[in-house]
């Protein structure tokens, strides 16, 4: 097990898996989509994922200073079957195994009252309604919000209380990114 990640720390370069590609340069991700916004949830067939993976979609044009991708701790085999390469704008990098999960030390919760938050469990009772049963006692993946530049040095750094505690959709991305003064304008103010 890691430990956990800081802002200024930075994230070492791997290879990750899509839903249809493999062995994908996390370098060139950054390189392309620095600052890049990494948000590390549950297994995509999770309500609270599956949840917050459509607002990113429904939000991506929102998010106008930055890249992002969602983690997720799910075989990308199996998503294969029912994410083409063209249904998220953006990329979804799969770690069934949690290699990063477990190198950037992010928590799991067998506490209900502890990790639930009620988003969480207004998500979790709709789900319930179309058919979702909850595994009794399983520890629940709580999530990481991470922001990272071009050499992936953390800029940004929030492990999530709840299993909704990341950014709602991709407005708030880009709210966050200004605050952040990690806007285009203000890079240029910086090399001024």
């Amino acid at each position: 097990m890691g430990k956990q990640i800081k802002a200024g720390e930075k994230l070492p370069f791997f290879k990750y898996d899509t839903p249809y590609s493999a062995a994908n340069s996390f370098r060139q991700l950054l390189a392309e989509h620095a600052p890049l916004v990494l948000v590390f949830m549950s297994n995509f067939g999770h309500p609270i994922t599956r949840t917050f993976a459509s607002r990113y979609a429904n939000t991506y044009a929102a998010l106008q200073d930055g890249g992002f991708a969602l983690v997720v701790r799910s075989r990308a085999d199996k998503l294969s079957r029912s994410i083409g390469p063209n249904t998220l704008p953006y990329p979804l990098l799969c770690d069934a195994a949690g290699v990063l999960y477990e190198h950037l030390n992010i928590p799991t919760s067998k506490s209900t009252l502890m990790s639930y938050s009620p988003e969480d469990w207004r998500i979790l009772r709709e789900a319930k309604k179309q058919g979702y049963k909850p595994t009794k006692g399983a520890e629940q993946q709580l999530p990481l919000t991470l922001i990272l530049d071009r050499d992936g040095t953390v800029l940004f750094c929030h492990y999530g209380a709840s299993l909704t505690d990341v950014p709602e959709d991709c407005a708030a991305i880009q709210s966050l990114l200004e605050e952040l003064e990690l806007t285009p304008e203000h890079r240029e103010d910086a090399y001024e």
